[in-house]
């Protein structure tokens, strides 16, 4: 099983954008979390097949209508922790 670090950037004033990401992780069947730090950046820890976490990254990308993702970071991670599910935290 493959994780990666994805780190958004943009504008994300609306609330619905972490239980957006989490609808969609659970749509591809991955694991993880999405953390909001602030109106301008979120960090999401996924974990599952390549080929769907790419799909995740896309989703991200494109966002909800009334979100605008600027930047998109990937980066793999070592798992810590046993994922259960996809949450916010």
């Amino acid at each position: 099983m493959t994780a990666i670090e994805i780190t958004l950037e943009g504008d994300f004033q609306s609330d619905s954008f972490p239980d957006w990401i989490c609808h969609r992780a659970r749509l591809l069947d991955l694991r993880g979390w999405v953390s909001q730090q602030d109106e301008t950046r979120m960090t999401i820890l996924v974990a599952g097949p390549d080929s769907l976490i790419g799909a995740m990254e896309m989703a991200c990308s494109l966002g909800p209508v009334d979100i605008e993702v600027d930047r998109i970071d990937s980066r793999p991670r070592r798992l810590s922790e046993a994922l259960n599910g996809f949450y916010k935290r």
